[in-house]
């Protein structure tokens, strides 16, 4: 082996022991990251369902007795607001065709193509082990302060 080589063996030596050495500091500092994050934003993670739970591409489950629609289409999963914010009503799914309809305002959307005129808020979603993990936020009233 010439010294050239010898350098270079060296130098990718070094490098992916430091690499595996701040390997697990990286991992803890975007876990610090990510819980200051949902600590400025108000989100707090409560367990929702388990991996197994999970029967069809669109279904309506009732976390804390608010409706959430879970959309799973592919790797991609969604938690979905299953109420209508126009007039307040509970979404009516039709899984057949992939959509959801408010039967008072007749407002649509279809969750295979991600497009209609019903506006509906989603809530995050993380997996951790087996089961999914729903991120509520607390919204501030009015008349709240900081202090």
């Amino acid at each position: 082996m010439n010294r050239g080589d010898f350098l270079k063996e060296m130098a990718e030596g070094l490098f992916q022991t430091l690499k595996s050495v701040y390997r697990p500091f990286l991992s803890e500092d975007l876990e610090k990251v990510e819980a200051a994050a949902d600590q400025a934003l108000g989100i707090t993670w409560h367990p929702f369902m388990k991996e197994q739970e999970l029967y069809s591409d669109l279904e309506m489950k009732f976390f804390s007795g608010n409706p959430v629609i879970v959309s799973h289409n592919g790797t991609n999963m969604q938690a979905i607001d299953g109420v209508c914010p126009v007039c307040s009503n509970i979404i009516y799914l039709s899984t057949l065709y992939s959509t959801g309809k408010c039967l008072n305002c007749q407002k649509e959307f279809n969750f295979r193509t991600q497009s209609g005129d019903l506006q509906l808020g989603s809530y995050p979603l993380k997996r951790r082990n087996d089961t999914y993990l729903i991120g509520i936020q607390k919204y501030k009233k009015q008349g709240d302060s900081d202090a």
